[in-house]
């Protein structure tokens, strides 16, 4: 059986395994329009009941955690955000390199897209020096403290810019992996940003990682 990394909760409970592929999600700080606060809110309860199932079919009740996590996304990702965009290339800039800056020490880095108010990040954890494994939790605080401080040192401004959590859904198989890839780099043409996902320069995938 994997041997947990970390479980911890703040507003969304988190379940880290050993060499687990994990996709995660967050946005920009700012107020949602109500529909995605609805949508939210049945993501948090959706996984808060996964988390105390003792029944034997997770992976049905995960299916669906996966399925609303999508859903959210796309809305997410149709919402015009004033006053900022991720994908201004200075501030897109700052998160690819983040990104790629903790390849190979924090953790192995497979595919990411960065989209007008919300990123995408697909990555296995890789072990660390004390025979564990870096936990999720730290990497991502390491990559918001760092690109928050830059993105208002490039905009002028002070004050908060991401929001509190995140969202994380493991890979459970290579068949959900690629699925999981796809959605990735398809993520900009569901929102209407680009016609091809080829050519959307914020994204990136590494092939045969798995």
């Amino acid at each position: 059986m994997e041997k947990i990394v970390e479980k911890h909760r703040r507003s969304l409970p988190h379940l880290q395994l050993e060499g687990q592929i994990i996709s995660l999600t967050w946005r920009l700080a700012f107020t949602l329009p109500q529909k995605l606060l609805d949508l939210q809110e049945d993501l948090k309860q959706t996984l808060a009941s996964i988390s105390n199932r003792k029944d034997g079919d997770e992976a049905r009740h995960y299916t669906e955690y996966a399925r609303k996590l999508e859903e959210y996304d796309e809305y997410l990702g149709k919402f015009e955000l004033p006053g900022i965009s991720l994908c201004a290339d200075a501030i897109a800039d700052v998160l690819t390199t983040a990104f790629r800056f903790y390849d190979g020490s924090l953790y192995e880095l497979h595919s990411y897209c960065v989209m007008p108010n919300h990123i995408h990040l697909l990555i296995r954890p890789l072990p660390d020096s004390l025979g564990g494994f870096h936990q999720i939790s730290t990497s991502v605080q390491r990559l918001k403290t760092f690109t928050a401080k830059q993105m208002n040192k490039y905009i002028g401004r002070q004050g908060k810019v991401w929001q509190e959590d995140y969202f994380d859904r493991f890979i459970r198989n290579p068949a959900d992996y690629h699925v999981v890839v796809k959605y990735i780099l398809e993520n900009p043409l569901k929102a209407g940003l680009t016609k091809h996902h080829e050519e959307w320069k914020h994204s990136y995938y590494q092939q045969g990682l798995i």
